[in-house]
């Protein structure tokens, strides 16, 4: 039997792991399918979310389940290599996956895993985060959750539009974070109005995920207009909120 909705996200294990990336997910309006083979594991994400109980590993489970439908699928367990093998048989494109060590993570690069996660390291937001904005996956360099919504992330900067320029005349309160660091090579510095920004400089900045993210869109895309966009959009949402 095939599921007749179409849905955004797959997450194949809700471990501890995998709940965290499904109610992130879930909290950022995405339509979510949860797959364990425990029935206890499900109890908890299945008040928030569609829910189906099948073996990962499963191809036929896996197909008559639509999952080879799915934009994007998290394998949120560690046991994943068989699982990976079944979604890549099934010709899944996009695949997220939690590595368990190295070596555990080069099987995963070499077998074509899109994006790897290490828990002990990355945490279900930021794994949330790289299966709903591709660019959150090209640009960040580090994010490091700090409670209420809040996180430090990282980024080098490449767009054009903000180099040479002192901090004081980019109107950089308009991204809604704030800088906390520049590293420039070997140095790092702490940001005021003067500091002038450069090419390749790893800006650490503090605000809100999403805000963040939208940052990291805004000075690494030397589209002008595409950031005009990205800030219609925030003032659009705002308004209705």
């Amino acid at each position: 039997m095939k599921n007749k909705e179409k849905k955004d996200i797959c997450v194949i294990g809700t471990g501890r792991f995998g709940q965290t990336i499904v109610e992130q997910l879930v909290e950022m309006k995405k339509d979510v399918l949860a797959i364990d083979s425990s029935e206890k594991k499900l109890v908890q994400v299945s008040r928030i979310t569609h829910t189906a109980i099948a073996d990962g590993a499963d191809l036929e489970g896996l197909r008559s389940l639509g999952v080879q439908n799915f934009n994007i699928i998290i394998v949120a367990t560690g046991d994943n290599v068989e699982i990976i093998a079944a979604l890549l048989e099934l010709g899944v494109k996009h695949i997220i996956a939690k590595a368990k060590n190295k070596r555990h993570e080069r099987v995963l690069k070499q077998i074509g895993v899109d994006a790897i996660v290490k828990p002990e390291f990355e945490a279900g937001i930021r794994t949330a985060l790289m299966a709903t904005n591709p660019s959150f996956i090209k640009y960040s360099k580090l994010l490091q959750e700090i409670g209420d919504g809040y996180a430090l992330g990282s980024t080098i900067l490449t767009d054009l539009s903000w180099i040479g320029k002192p901090l004081k005349n980019l109107d950089f309160s308009k991204l809604k974070v704030n800088i906390v660091s520049i590293k420039r090579g070997p140095k790092v510095y702490i940001a005021n109005g003067n500091t002038v920004m450069k090419k390749n400089d790893l800006v650490t900045v503090i605000g809100k995920i999403e805000d963040i993210t939208k940052a990291f869109i805004m000075l690494n895309d030397d589209s002008s207009e595409k950031i005009e966009k990205i800030l219609k959009v925030k003032k659009i949402r705002k308004k209705y909120e």
